[in-house]
């Protein structure tokens, strides 16, 4: 069983739940040579492993589960907006509701949309996608597998990676990420914290704003 969404509405559902996959925006083919020792490294290791579509390597470099966990809170208070829940389907917009809700049930769908959406996202690793190449696989299954169809999973690259800026937590590292498949750049701020074995980047801080950002440009296809 799968949710079926019909095609004019699917670029505001796509961009809320793409913000979900915002992971897919580390991708990278080519990237700027930085010091083994430096924090910017991190990224660029990410890069790597994704054009390798080594999903293990992504991983063990990405805290997957915690920038999915914050994107999903923000794209749950956001389908609460009026102007975001008119462009769902009603059932779809019901499920998201109840998901933000906080009680057992709620919880349980916010447990589905959190594995729908981490398996998007490592499958576009290990298919190779998110690295510009043909997905090896079939298409992805699912409950909300619908919801994806229309994502960009095209090749990313990283433009540039700026200085990277410690604080009392990490690592602040910007950098600007090239979407082959719609043409944009959009500009991260990654927060990379050291590990035993090096660094990790564990959240995005300007996340926020990317979301709001692919919300509106998903919108604007869709209109």
């Amino acid at each position: 069983m799968s949710v079926v969404v019909p095609r004019r509405r699917r670029g505001a559902l796509c961009c809320a739940l793409l913000a979900l996959g915002i992971f897919a925006l580390l991708a990278s083919v080519s990237v700027p040579f930085v010091r083994a020792a430096d924090p910017r490294q991190c990224v660029a290791d990410v890069g790597r492993a994704i054009d390798a579509a080594d999903a293990a390597a992504f991983e063990r470099l990405v805290d997957v589960d915690a920038i999915l966990d914050a994107a999903l809170t923000l794209f749950l208070r956001d389908a609460q907006k009026p102007e975001v829940a008119a462009r769902l389907p009603p059932l779809l917009a019901v499920m998201f509701s109840q998901a933000a809700s906080g009680d057992s049930g709620g919880n349980n769908l916010r447990n589905l949309l959190f594995s729908e959406a981490r398996a998007f996202v490592i499958n576009g690793v290990s298919s190779g996608a998110f690295a510009g190449r043909t997905p090896s696989g079939g298409a992805a299954q699912g409950l909300l597998a619908p919801l994806f169809a229309d994502a960009s999973t095209g090749r990313k690259e990283i433009r540039r990676i700026g200085q990277a800026r410690s604080d009392n937590r990490g690592w602040l590292v910007p950098f600007v990420v090239h979407d082959a498949g719609n043409g944009e750049n959009y500009e991260v701020l990654g927060r990379v914290s050291p590990v035993e074995n090096g660094f990790r980047l564990t959240s995005v801080e300007n996340l926020e704003e990317l979301l709001d950002r692919v919300r509106a440009e998903s919108l604007n296809v869709g209109e």
